[in-house]
């Protein structure tokens, strides 16, 4: 039987963050640390969280202003390098050392940071679906268009976010526009049309209806400009890159040099795998994980630091 243990960890700026652990009884491997992307909050996780934490403690929290965690102290203080700090705070809640750091999407820059910054915290790097940085650049493979529709959608939700925070809640939580929103996510692929679950999909919605473009449109300046590009040849940490064939999001050239560049960098390719194909095919993502895990012999010797730390 599992047991889940939440707590309240104060942020570098006094944010209260939410953080939660779980595990099996036999759970005695690495702990995992998993960071979202922007505007997700800890249910994309839940998936791995089911399947991995019967072996090891699988740790999930929210950044300020996402899911249960406070809104944020500071808002300039949003940026990746702080959120990699915030993770090692959570890690240090629960009393954890070194864990494997998952990222999906943005999280993909806050746990590159994470090795960047505190090498010694990192047994293993999961970088899902997001790229090496200023993912504005890059985002749909239109960089002209990306960056335009961004300073526009930056300057009206600052100006104005409890408008636009009305709207969003309005738009998302129809019940009669709702069905349309689904509809063209999967005839756009931003999600897999036949993979992605209704109620997936209405769990993000549910959370993105409520969640801050003030947050947002601050957090994704900092993405924006984040990149992690001038340190990949220095991480030391068996680094398994997850890119998805129809990620509308990330390119797949980013994900093939984060593999190719990071020494013990591996890339696993998902067919027809969309920006969340962390929902979509974790089977496949969880069996790849085990067999490269246990090929770095990840939990040989942190297993027994992990105890003897206990």
């Amino acid at each position: 039987m599992r047991t889940r243990t939440e707590k309240t960890v104060l942020g570098g700026d006094g944010t209260r963050l939410y953080a939660c652990e779980t595990r099996g009884p036999d759970a005695a491997g690495v702990p995992m640390i998993c960071c979202n992307g922007i505007g997700v909050s800890t249910f994309f996780f839940d998936y791995l969280e089911r399947h991995f934490s019967p072996t090891r403690p699988v740790i999930q929290w929210d950044y300020p202003g996402h899911g249960e965690s406070e809104f944020p102290r500071d808002l300039d203080g949003l940026t990746m390098e702080n959120m990699a700090d915030d993770a090692c705070r959570v890690l240090d809640a629960f009393g954890h050392e070194r864990a494997i750091w998952l990222g999906h999407s943005m999280g993909c820059q806050v746990i590159y940071e994470a090795a960047h910054r505190h090498p010694e915290r990192v047994a293993a790097l999961v970088p899902m679906l997001g790229t090496i940085g200023q993912p504005v650049h890059t985002f749909l493979n239109m960089e002209t268009v990306s960056l335009v529709g961004f300073m526009i959608g930056h300057k009206v939700a600052t100006r104005i976010p409890e408008l636009i925070g009305r709207g969003q809640l309005r738009l998302m939580s129809s019940r009669r526009l709702r069905p349309l929103l689904i509809r063209l996510a999967r005839l756009s692929r931003l999600v897999h049309p036949e993979r992605m679950k209704d109620e997936d999909l209405m769990t993000y919605l549910d959370h993105f209806a409520r969640f801050s473009p003030l947050v947002f449109f601050r957090m994704a300046e900092h993405m924006a400009d984040h990149t992690a590009e001038p340190y990949l040849e220095e991480i030391e940490a068996p680094t398994l890159v997850v890119a998805g064939e129809w990620d509308l999001f990330t390119p797949f050239h980013k994900s093939e040099e984060a593999a190719e560049r990071i020494p013990k960098g591996k890339l696993l390719f998902l067919d027809e795998g969309s920006h969340a194909a962390i929902v979509e095919q974790p089977e496949r993502i969880h069996a790849a994980l085990e067999e490269f895990l246990a090929e770095h012999g990840v939990d040989e010797a942190p297993a027994e630091e992990e105890a003897s730390a206990a």
